[in-house]
């Protein structure tokens, strides 16, 4: 996936760790720790080219005491930005002015109809202004800010399987100085910074009273959650400090590696695993204008739609010719299982044309007026049986035979005994086969029998 750098800034030293999130697992790849030193942008710079790390993207926690941390309860307001009307509040809470202070805040509980507890943090602008030219000068992009001790909690507030606890106290203890903080269901409820003193006995009373102190503080359902603390960064002293099990160190995430839950660079580990857009812990103190964004959803999805649409029109006339073609490969083959019946009807289609052009001659000799049944009928009767026809041909002047016969010159005399016929001759000289003659002849329409409509020539 990526790299992410999480810092965890101290008075006289910065410790660092270097993490590679993967999909369900995180893997430590360096941890280190520098001096506060005047040019602490460009050591931290040059550590980084020396471990390799590429990555570009940093998380930052901050010690407890340099910012403000109160639970507040807003009023209900329906339709009211949160944000602005806790920014209006600010100047009775911070001591100093809300206009050098970069604040964030998470909702701890919201009910309709009731007013809204918050756990605000507040730090002043020229603090995190330091922190980005720190990271500036290191050649880094900051996407989270927030408290260390937080972060912390965070990680405490569930358990290895990553479900939220009821209810636990973090201690962290360094450098004379504790940091506590308070988790429900894996947010910060409440958090605080003490000094201690050196020797055990009195390190173990202070922490005590200011565990009973801030436990004494909250609402009694927060207090009855709390069921463990967890101690990390140094010894807290002789037992019997508090009824509560004490636990050394906080379990790791299952899927991590590279780091034990007694390493001292735990702190900085938790400051990276966090997220700035999600989780139960979202606070984050970076100026407004340089925060992270959200992904927007909303553009990607029409995008994605837009995209989708656009494959599909290219698909479509992709998928219309695969379809066709399939279409045309089936008529084909359909085309050619009815072959043999298609020929059958081209035959068919065939006779009917024909007859179709018999029977307009038909009807174009009844328009003349010529009889050509009568006349077919008498010509059957006259013709010999031998005689065989090529081709008749009646119009209103006569009709023309030809064809063949066994002797053509008889035929004159038969068709000159009609009663319709006259004027029977031979339009070509007869041809003779070899048992037959070949005859073409023409004959007119007697007079008395001429058909109706015809003139005498």
């Amino acid at each position: 996936m990526s790299e992410v750098i999480g810092l965890c800034l101290r008075e006289e030293r910065i410790d660092g760790v270097v993490v590679h999130r993967g999909f369900g697992s995180v893997r430590v790849l360096h941890s280190f720790s520098l001096e506060a030193a005047d040019d602490v942008g460009g050591a931290l710079r040059a550590k980084l080219r020396e471990l390799g790390v590429r990555g570009r993207r940093v998380h930052v926690g901050l010690p407890r005491r340099r910012a403000v941390v109160k639970m507040l309860d807003v009023p209900p307001v329906a339709g009211a930005d949160l944000r602005r009307m806790i920014g209006f509040e600010l100047e009775r809470h911070l001591p100093f002015p809300p206009s050098d202070a970069v604040f964030d805040f998470h909702v701890l509980d919201a009910s309709p109809g009731q007013p809204s507890r918050i756990l605000l943090v507040a730090a002043e602008r020229r603090s995190t202004e330091r922190v980005q030219q720190l990271l500036r000068d290191a050649g880094l992009t900051p996407r989270l800010v927030d408290l260390t001790i937080h972060s912390l909690g965070a990680l405490a507030g569930r358990d290895r399987d990553g479900a939220p606890r009821a209810g636990s106290v973090v201690l962290h203890l360094e450098d004379g100085e504790a940091e506590l903080v308070v988790v429900r269901s894996g947010r910060p409820i409440l958090s605080r910074a003490f000094p201690l003193p050196d020797d055990a006995p009195g390190r173990g009373r202070v922490l005590g009273e200011e565990l009973r102190k801030s436990l004494a503080g909250l609402p009694p359902d927060d207090r009855a959650a709390v069921t463990e603390v967890f101690v990390t960064g140094g010894h807290a002293g002789g037992p019997g400090w508090t009824e509560l099990p004490v636990r050394t160190g906080i379990p790791l995430p299952s899927g991590l590696a590279g780091l034990t839950p007694d390493s001292p660079f735990v702190a900085a580990l938790a400051v990276a695993l966090r997220h700035p857009l999600r989780g139960s812990l979202r606070t984050n103190l970076m100026p407004e204008e340089l925060r992270p964004r959200p992904f927007p959803w909303p553009v990607a999805a029409t995008a994605a739609l837009a995209v989708a649409a656009l494959l599909l029109g290219l698909a479509i006339p992709v998928a219309t010719a695969v379809r066709d073609e399939r279409r045309l490969a089936a008529l084909n083959r359909a085309i050619e299982q009815l072959g043999p019946e298609v020929r059958e009807v081209e035959q068919l289609v065939g006779a009917v044309q024909r007859a179709r052009r018999e029977a307009e001659t038909l009807r174009g000799f009844d328009s003349q007026h010529v009889p050509l049944l009568p006349v077919l009928r008498e010509l059957t009767d006259l013709l010999p049986p031998d005689v065989w026809l090529t081709n008749l041909s009646i119009d209103r002047k006569g009709l023309e035979l030809a064809g063949f016969a066994a002797a053509a010159s008889q035929l004159i005399p038969l068709l000159e005994a009609s009663p319709t016929l006259d004027t029977v001759e031979f339009t070509s000289p007869v041809t003779k086969g070899r048992d037959r003659e070949q005859f073409r002849l023409r004959a007119g329409w007697e007079r008395a029998a001429r058909p109706a409509g015809t003139r005498s020539p």
